[in-house]
């Protein structure tokens, strides 16, 4: 009798942080989302010639080669565009997660780079959010071209793959 509890409790609280998680993952990618689209869109106006004129004002005395700061330059309004959209979709969250976790690493550094350390210790925050978004990306039911039942699937594989990692179990 004791046990069929206990069972019926680890259920319960399995269910409670796997949904929970789920709301976790859909705001971040909410906000990470949606900060690559606004940050795509504020480059519009200029152009990717614009952009290109303004890293390079920015990096000019800075040690990176110029030819990277202009290839940067040339494909991160595209590729915030992109980030921004997948991120919102969910479709292969995880690997959209570690290309948004990469792109604002690059945005980091080359901020360091340039001297700009307050705005790269926010982009170090954003890492760590993108980071958070990966770990709860697998309990995350609201993505494009899943079942249900798959889905279903991979959130409790994924939270009981969590309880053993935390001993819970």
């Amino acid at each position: 009798m004791n046990q069929e509890r206990n069972d019926t409790e680890n259920r319960s609280e399995t269910s409670s942080w796997s949904r929970d998680l789920h709301w976790v993952s859909l705001f971040l990618r909410a906000a990470i989302g949606s900060l690559f689209l606004s940050a795509a869109i504020a480059k519009v106006p200029g152009g990717i010639a614009g952009t290109v004129g303004y890293y390079s004002s920015l990096f000019e005395h800075s040690l990176l080669p110029h030819i990277l700061v202009t290839a940067h330059a040339s494909v991160i309004m595209i590729v915030e565009f992109v980030l921004g959209a997948w991120l919102l979709t969910g479709y292969r969250l995880g690997l959209a997660w570690k290309a948004a976790a990469a792109v604002l690493i690059s945005l980091a550094i080359g901020m360091l780079f340039a001297g700009k350390t307050d705005v790269a210790s926010d982009n170090y925050v954003y890492v760590a959010l993108a980071l958070g978004g990966l770990v709860t990306s697998r309990f995350d039911r609201w993505v494009l071209g899943a079942t249900p039942a798959a889905e279903a699937k991979r959130t409790q594989a994924g939270l009981g793959d969590s309880i053993r990692e935390l001993g819970l179990r």
